[in-house]
């Protein structure tokens, strides 16, 4: 008891959970989250958990690590599938709203962690649920990482594809790309037999990868309108939604026009019928 009385000491004026910025965050980068943060993760919290998704996609975790193995994102970023299902399953508000912050972002979607998963969990739907809610909610986090992405969304939503057959060049898509090498290990055929799955005519244009019918453009704002995507993305990014809003009225205006057009050339084409006999 004496040695523990003369022992140093010095006075504390604010515990760790009052500092503005405790030593464990300085070291790990992170801030404390405000009353306003508190209130928003703990709302988006419970529509997480509320969502009829959650029940489905969430069954449990064996905690073997076999999502992760096969992940292409956790060989590049600090993300993990099998945390986000844990954070799904057993996390509170704070772990989902650090998660949603970047890392839900870095998933693929190429749902090799639902391929992988022994216990039939949907990990890349959960996380889309997250991202959902992330852009539902418009979190400031979320509209910093799209923002670079605005020109790639507005095309997705305009003529369905990102990608045109120009874009194959040997620095990117190299399993279809003039110089792919090691495929007939792989996948048991050479690069020439795999090129011939691309047609000759797409191969040699980029008009035909972005041509989209007006009817087909039409079909798909109006998915956008009814699910309240434009509603969501608003919230995100109102710039945005009002080229495309004003997009979707250019392809109605033009549909309008192409069915008055083609309504008058059937008027014209009305006449005595020709018949045949003999």
């Amino acid at each position: 008891m004496s040695i523990v009385a003369n022992l140093p000491r010095r006075t504390l004026t604010l515990t760790e959970e009052e500092a503005p910025s405790p030593p464990a965050m300085q070291l790990t980068g992170r801030r404390r989250m405000t009353s306003e943060e508190r209130a928003a993760a703990s709302t988006i919290f419970e529509e997480f958990r509320a969502d009829p998704r959650h029940h489905d996609f969430v069954l449990g975790c064996l905690n073997c690590g076999e999502c992760t193995t096969g992940c292409p994102a956790a060989r590049f970023y600090d993300f993990s599938p099998r945390e986000m299902l844990q954070i799904a399953e057993n996390g509170d508000a704070t772990t989902l709203w650090d998660a949603m912050q970047e890392k839900i972002w870095a998933c693929c979607q190429c749902y090799t962690c639902n391929m992988r998963c022994r216990f039939g969990n949907d990990i890349a739907g959960i996380i889309s649920v997250m991202r959902e809610l992330s852009v539902s909610h418009g979190l400031e986090s979320t509209r910093k990482t799209l923002a670079p992405f605005g020109r790639s969304l507005t095309l997705l939503m305009t003529v369905g594809t990102q990608v045109s057959s120009d874009m194959i060049q040997p620095d990117f898509f190299r399993d279809w790309g003039p110089f792919a090498t090691g495929s007939d290990k792989v996948w048991g055929v050479s690069a020439e037999v795999m090129r011939k799955a691309i047609p000759l005519d797409v191969l040699q244009t980029t008009r035909s990868a972005w041509e989209v019918s007006v009817q087909t453009s039409l079909e798909l704002f109006r998915i956008y309108e009814e699910t309240g995507v434009l509603d969501m993305l608003r919230g995100l990014d109102p710039d945005l939604t009002e080229m495309l809003v004003d997009i979707i009225e250019e392809r109605r205006e033009e549909f309008g026009e192409a069915r008055e057009r083609f309504r008058a050339e059937l008027e014209g084409m009305k006449g005595p019928v020709a018949t045949f006999t003999g």
